[in-house]
């Protein structure tokens, strides 16, 4: 079973806009605007018009699979001290332990691309930068058998910026995130490569 952390807003697409649903049209009119895709809708001898739509909708998907609780698990699991609590559970099987999150970032950077493909054959890429920080303070974690096992909610804010083709198209900074209260994981999520499942 894959740990859940929950966060609301819960994915990229709701932290830069108020309604996902606009998210395909506001990137739309942002690379229309800035002309990004001209070069390579030259290149490709493509209506620009079509490529920026199909971009957009690309972005706008991007953006909605990027998970907030899953790049702060992605995150944590790197945290010095929660990694060192996690051997030292491991090393001291039944002892579980709190550990502090001292004020801290997490921070996430995606460079996906899209193929435009003509007739079958590609033709070229459209490229795509995700840049995401997560700005957190009073977060407290329990950690028994090399697995974190349980998250005290603490404050969180982000900031986050679109590119496509290098050129920024949507930023937004100082972005509240709500995190759980209390969140409980379960068997708990594995902080070290050898964790098992705590009993």
């Amino acid at each position: 079973m894959t740990a859940a952390f929950t966060t609301h807003p819960s994915s990229a697409d709701l932290l830069l806009y108020a309604d996902p649903k606009r998210a395909a049209q506001e990137l739309s009119q942002a690379v229309d605007a800035r002309r990004v895709l001209d070069e390579i809708a030259q290149q490709v001898q493509a209506p620009r018009g079509e490529l920026v739509h199909k971009a957009a909708e690309a972005g706008a998907a991007l953006l909605g699979g990027i998970d907030v609780g899953s790049v702060l698990l992605g995150g944590w699991a790197r945290y010095r001290s929660l990694r060192a609590a996690a051997r030292k559970t491991l090393d001291n099987p039944g002892m579980g332990l709190m550990v502090p999150l001292a004020e801290h970032e997490v921070v996430s950077h995606h460079e996906p691309y899209v193929e435009v493909q003509v007739n079958g054959q590609p033709m070229g890429q459209v490229m795509f930068g995700v840049d995401l920080i997560l700005h957190l303070t009073m977060v407290q974690a329990s950690v028994s058998a090399g697995r974190l096992m349980l998250l005290t909610g603490g404050d969180c804010t982000a900031s986050i910026a679109c590119t496509i083709q290098g050129v920024e198209v949507a930023r937004k900074d100082c972005a509240l995130v709500t995190l759980p209260i209390n969140c409980g994981f379960g068997e708990g999520y594995p902080l070290l490569g050898e964790a098992r499942p705590a009993s």
